[in-house]
């Protein structure tokens, strides 16, 4: 029972220095519930052992026991979620046309992004080919719409908050 104490023990510190170490983890949704998740399943994993080798539970106490320890892993992991939340949701997009080369939004009319359904307008800035939109807390999916030039074709589709990945978009592929 030592060893597993002791394993389990190690396992948690490593995952919460590799946590702490690399905040680009802590902000990219999908590793941030997997690491969280496996921070907080750790303990009560040790918990639910050390309770069934110390005690000798029948069957309702060893589910109670049970049910315990997996309440108190998902509160756990819903605390540090909403905790480690970004208080800004910014995304960066790459704009690329058909044959792969950067596409010039530096001019007025370029990009657009409307109000969402929700009333809520989405900020952004432009930098050479790259877009660099900030969503709002309740807004994760917003439309926009790109022009190559001034009287050139309107690509239209939907962008998303991607963590802390810059996102490349090929016009005619992403957008229609």
């Amino acid at each position: 029972m030592n060893t597993l104490k002791i394993i389990v023990i190690v396992a948690i510190l490593s995952l919460g220095i590799y946590v702490a170490l690399s905040p680009g983890v802590v902000y990219a949704p999908t590793p941030r519930i997997v690491l969280y998740f496996l921070i907080c399943f750790l303990p009560s994993l040790l918990l639910g052992a050390e309770a069934t080798s110390r005690f000798e539970l029948q069957l309702p106490g060893f589910v109670f026991t049970t049910a315990g320890a997996c309440a108190i892993c998902f509160g756990a992991l819903l605390l540090v979620t909403h905790l480690a939340k970004p208080e800004e949701k910014i995304a960066v997009f790459q704009i690329y046309d058909e044959h792969n080369e950067p596409v010039a939004l530096d001019w007025d009319g370029a990009i657009d992004i409307p109000i969402t359904a929700q009333g809520l307008s989405v900020t952004r800035f432009i930098d050479r080919n790259s877009v660099i939109v900030i969503f709002p807390e309740q807004v994760s999916l917003v439309e926009i719409r790109i022009k190559k030039s001034y009287t050139g074709h309107t690509y239209t589709g939907n962008i998303s908050y991607s963590g802390n990945r810059t996102a490349k978009i090929v016009l005619g592929e992403s957008l229609n």
